[in-house]
């Protein structure tokens, strides 16, 4: 386990360094294409080679249902933080911020490497259904609504339309393929599963190295304000997620990598909501920024609890 969290560390530590190289392309540049690249073909390619190949079990619906679950407990405590208790002595699109930074968890492009590393690749299906069954759905709708109401902007999505967006992205698509040919047992040539597992394999190194090119050193002003979304993101959520799963997932490498999952800090693509929205992406880069490098050290005592 130690060897794990060391080795995605140093490729961390590489996408840090490479901001102090002089003449390369900008680390936005090179995060937007590595991001690009990722979501719109590995990502669907890693994923559809998991979900046609996995075994279908009770597991493809429990994972989701505590991923929803911890969601919806998650939101309301952050709602009864940010959105009461902190109502008037921060703004609202500080607020909004916040809340997405204290519920939705980075399940994928961090979820994937560390699960599949501590864990082992017999449980890559977990981040995947935990992600793009639970988290991203309620991401583009309950986080879209919250964000409407909490942001600047005029911009307004119904809920129809949230989730239209986000059953139309391809990770999503490939997911439901896959689970399709998978339970209709229709055969697919050994070569292709082995091509498009060999383009997934590539998605945690690159997403690792993705997270240090965007990472900087937070303000000491803004840590009052942090803690609760933090202590939510990265004690709560995975204490909802035990009590959820622990009486549903018989599997125990599954429900480890469950529990694992439900810990990851916040979810990079939450920035994109508080871009479009106009919620406070400052202090929402700042919290993904802390809690990724927190992580490093929640993450291997809840391996140690589990």
């Amino acid at each position: 386990m130690a060897q794990t969290f060391l080795a995605l560390f140093m490729l961390l530590l590489v996408g840090v360094l490479y901001r102090r190289v002089p003449g390369v392309p900008a680390p936005s540049i090179l995060r937007q294409g590595i991001g690009t690249l990722v979501f719109n073909y590995l990502l669907p390619a890693l994923t559809f080679s998991v979900l046609a190949t996995a075994p279908l079990g009770s597991d493809l619906f429990t994972v989701p249902l505590t991923s929803v679950i911890t969601v919806i407990v998650s939101f309301a405590c952050s709602w009864l933080v940010y959105g009461m208790a902190m109502s008037g002595r921060i703004s609202a699109p500080t607020a909004g911020a916040l809340m997405l930074a204290a519920v939705w968890c980075n399940c994928t492009y961090l979820g994937l490497p560390i699960v599949t590393g501590v864990i082992g690749d017999h449980v890559s299906r977990v981040p995947i259904v935990f992600d793009l069954l639970g988290m991203s759905p309620m991401l583009f709708t309950l986080g879209a609504t919250m964000s409407m109401r909490m942001g600047q902007t005029e911009e307004r999505q119904s809920i129809p339309q949230g989730l239209r967006h986000s059953v139309t992205r391809p990770p999503f698509i490939a997911a439901i393929v896959g689970l399709l040919v998978n339970a209709a047992g229709v055969p697919v040539h050994p070569t292709i599963i082995g091509a498009l597992s060999y383009a997934g394999s590539v998605v945690g190194p690159l997403m690792m190295l993705s997270v240090g090119l965007g990472l900087s050193m937070p303000r000491r002003a803004s840590m009052a304000i942090l803690v609760p979304a933090l202590a939510i993101k990265l004690v709560l959520a995975p204490l909802v997620a035990y009590v959820i799963a622990q009486p549903l997932i018989a599997d125990p490498d599954v429900f480890r990598a469950t529990m694992l999952e439900a810990g990851m800090p916040t979810m990079m693509l939450t920035m994109v909501f508080a871009d479009r929205y106009g919620l406070d992406t400052d202090i929402l880069a700042q919290a993904i920024v802390v809690s990724t490098l927190l992580s490093m050290l929640t993450l291997p005592v809840l391996v140690g609890l589990i």
